[in-house]
């Protein structure tokens, strides 16, 4: 490392967590290219701030004691570093070379590995439908099929199943009567790694416990032949560690596992840049040219629109200064259902404007997958779609229920 300017990779994510009654931060690379995580303790963390690629190690700790009076020993520096590059989240060139073996090997495997069994859910198929099952017996469902129309959109949940399993089984259990004929299933789930991108399609198909689900990879080389394979997948590694689709799509599959169908699989990434200022994201050329791509694939087959996507994070996790109060929760169910609402009416640009009229204040992880799943259906049909919400359920992201994460379910119809 020595010679080398030092910069920490960008959207870590890191968290605040308490472990033996000191704060440490929390970090652990998204990508999963190491199963490694590192603890820093709070006084360590004001270090990392200076990892921003202008510094050479040796230059640190100088730095550091000039700028802000902290003396580190030589030692602690190097060994922080030197961890820091062992678990890749370092943006160097070890890590450059690590993400390019990790994306051939995903690439040349027979399908996308399921990442998060074991920890989520287990592999065994039988064990899959036994939890799936005993969420569905515990929320029966009571909402009619409407008498008009056509399933084409469906909002699903992408958190873990202990904390979303009603609201998981609420939404598959409606949409079960109109499974039957679906052919393509586009699913757009958010990129939680941050992305630069806002569409990361993938050539591989999925697996889950019920087996390999095929990508329509004819769709995605008409979006590489737009766009060229440099950019439309840049970022394909994502897909890998991701659990945004491949939770969402598990419960999918256990609904349609006797029938034959392909899927999109589309991660989404951030939509920040639009919360400010006047840019949409419909304007944008690359945007338009993918919902036409879309919406003729819609056109040519028996399709259903996922978006997996969950709603609100807000508390001291996700950076806000006070915790959730009973008040706080009454009032973040009212503007959720603002939102939810929008997502009722198949209208996306008012369920964006929402968000960005409150400067994004409730951190909708969602927005850009449930956006892109109302805007192709409005182009595939010409019309937006209307249904109902499924369950809305506010989840303790921490220990102590002062941070949240909301979700819903959303079955539309045209």
């Amino acid at each position: 490392m020595s010679g080398f300017k030092v910069k920490l990779r960008n959207n870590l994510d890191p968290k605040w967590v308490e472990h033996q009654g000191k704060d440490f931060l929390y970090l652990q690379d998204p990508l999963m290219l190491s199963n490694n995580s590192m603890l820093i303790p709070a006084p360590i963390v004001p270090l990392l701030r200076m990892l921003d690629g202008t510094k050479i190690l040796e230059d640190l700790k100088t730095v550091l004691d000039a700028t802000m009076g902290l003396d580190f020993p030589s030692a602690t520096i190097e060994d922080l570093i030197n961890q820091l590059d062992k678990t890749y989240l370092l943006d160097n060139v070890n890590f450059k070379n690590t993400s390019n073996r990790f994306l051939d090997e995903y690439r040349d495997g027979p399908s996308r590995s399921m990442m998060h069994s074991g920890s989520i859910y287990p592999a065994d198929s039988a064990k899959v439908s036994e939890i799936i099952m005993e969420f569905c017996e515990k929320t029966p469902i009571t909402t009619p099929k409407p008498d008009e129309g056509a399933l084409v959109g469906l909002l699903s949940p992408h958190i873990d199943f202990a904390r979303g399993g009603s609201t998981y089984a609420l939404t598959w259990q409606a949409a079960a009567p109109s499974l039957e004929d679906i052919e393509l299933v586009i699913i757009f789930g958010t990129d939680h790694i941050g992305s630069g991108s806002i569409i990361i399609p993938t050539l591989q198909n999925y697996s889950t416990p019920f087996g390999v689900l095929k990508t329509d990879k004819d769709i995605v080389n008409n979006l590489i032949s737009i766009f060229g394979p440099d950019i439309a997948l840049s970022e394909e590694l994502h897909h890998r560690s991701e659990h945004s689709i491949e939770l969402a799509i598990l419960w999918m599959h256990a609904f349609m596992k006797n029938k034959s169908l392909k899927i999109l699989p589309i991660l989404c990434g951030s939509f920040y840049k639009y919360m400010s200022g006047d840019e949409l994201p419909a304007e944008e050329s690359f945007f338009s040219e993918t919902l036409d791509i879309l919406a003729e694939a819609v056109n040519n087959h028996r399709a259903l629109i996922i978006a997996a996507g969950d709603l609100a994070h807000v508390g001291p996790v996700f950076g806000d200064s006070s915790k959730i109060t009973p008040g706080a929760k009454h009032s973040l169910g009212l503007h959720d259902n603002e939102s939810i609402a929008a997502i009722c009416d198949g209208d996306a640009e008012l369920f964006f404007q929402i968000s960005k009229a409150e400067n994004d204040k409730r951190r909708l992880c969602g927005m850009a997958p449930i956006y892109l799943m109302m805007k192709t259906i409005e182009r595939a049909y010409g019309q937006k779609a209307k249904g109902f919400s499924m369950g809305y359920d506010q989840c303790p992201a921490d220990i102590n229920g002062g941070s949240l994460v909301t979700i819903t379910g959303a079955l539309l119809y045209a």
